[in-house]
């Protein structure tokens, strides 16, 4: 979501100081790997979603139309990667073969798509090895550990490191040889998002110059499909139909992405390409809800608000909201009317906020 500051700022809080982006890189499916792909992808309006890869996941014994049959999925795809997820360029990232071997891909994927990155930013290795930047990944899935411990017979020398999702972000750490903060974030759907949050506090409190900050998802085995599907989150139709009467769950995707981001002033003075601005994070906790899945509208509407009014941020100039949008038809209007509450205010009809 996008804004222009105010001059009002909350009642004895100091307006965070701006944090710029100043280099990206990512993967996504149907090979959408640059910004001019993946806009291509969004103004066309394609759905990427396909069949599971046979060579992943066989459907044959779980899947089962019917979505209230415990221990099956109803649906028969998802948004998944094009191109193999365990090919991977071992000896560059100075890993052994052995090594690489039992290495949970999105280790292999977060190392190379932070190097794209950095080159996105024009900055060299040589030049962050011994800094003071910080790594911050986000991730709750590791499908390779579950794949990994269901052959405890298939024991590896570097098993160890190679399916704990707290190895995300110290691989990326070890490999460019960086000093500052190395954090794994795990908070489910938000994952990447509170890294972001994190790695912006860790920033304006000088405790790094320069951050890493990455999110990454990849779909390696059927476990959690089918738990998700016990509990009726996941879509039949492999559609994500957010805000829509259809809404009948989320659809699962891969992905991997990295922000490489700097204090607004040090970007400037060094001279960086500036990519975005970020003005204003937060994040909080939706309380007791009736269910401990169920969001809070009262909650949403306060994260938002305290987000804007702590730095000034005028909601009224606010064009667009990238929203969760589950697909769920308790999240959903709960999403929505929180949204609406905030924005609608001194917005007049012919105003409106882009969802």
């Amino acid at each position: 979501m996008g804004s222009i500051p105010s001059d009002q700022t909350s009642a004895g809080v100091k307006p965070a100081e701006a944090i710029a982006v100043i280099g990206f890189s990512f993967r996504f499916p149907e090979n959408a790997t640059s910004s001019d792909g993946l806009w291509r992808l969004m103004m066309e309006k394609r759905c990427v979603s396909r069949s599971f890869p046979e060579d992943r996941i066989n459907l044959h014994g779980i899947y089962h139309p019917d979505a209230t049959r415990h221990d099956t999925i109803a649906t028969q795809g998802a948004h998944f990667f094009s191109e193999d997820p365990t090919t991977f360029d071992a000896p560059f990232f100075a890993i052994s073969a052995t090594e690489a071997e039992t290495m949970d891909p999105q280790q292999r994927h977060l190392l190379e798509v932070t190097y794209h990155a950095l080159e996105n930013a024009g900055i060299r290795m040589q030049d962050i090895a011994g800094s003071n930047t910080s790594v911050f990944t986000g991730c709750f899935t590791d499908d390779y550990k579950t794949l990994y411990q269901k052959d405890i017979d298939d024991g590896a020398p570097y098993a160890a490191t190679g399916i704990m999702t707290t190895l995300n972000a110290n691989r990326v750490s070890w490999f460019f040889n960086t000093l500052g903060t190395s954090v794994n974030v795990d908070t489910a759907c938000s994952s990447s998002l509170v890294a972001l949050d994190l790695a912006c506090q860790n920033l304006r409190s000088g405790d790094s110059d320069l951050s890493m900050v990455s999110g990454s998802n990849l779909i390696l085995t059927p476990d959690l499909f089918v738990a998700l599907s016990d509990m009726n989150m996941i879509s039949k139709d492999s559609r994500c139909w957010s805000f829509d009467e259809r809404a009948n769950g989320y659809a699962r995707g891969e992905g991997v992405a990295v922000l490489i981001l700097k204090r607004m002033v040090d970007a400037v003075r060094d001279g960086d390409t500036i990519r975005a601005v970020i003005v204003s994070t937060g994040s909080n906790h939706d309380g007791h809800t009736p269910g401990i899945t169920q969001p809070s509208q009262k909650a949403q509407e306060m994260l938002i608000r305290q987000c804007y009014s702590k730095n000034g941020l005028d909601t009224r100039r606010t064009a667009f909201f990238e929203a969760h949008g589950t697909g769920t038809p308790v999240g959903d209007p709960i999403e929505a009317n929180a949204i609406g509450n905030v924005f609608r205010e001194g917005r007049d009809a012919d105003d409106p906020i882009y969802v």
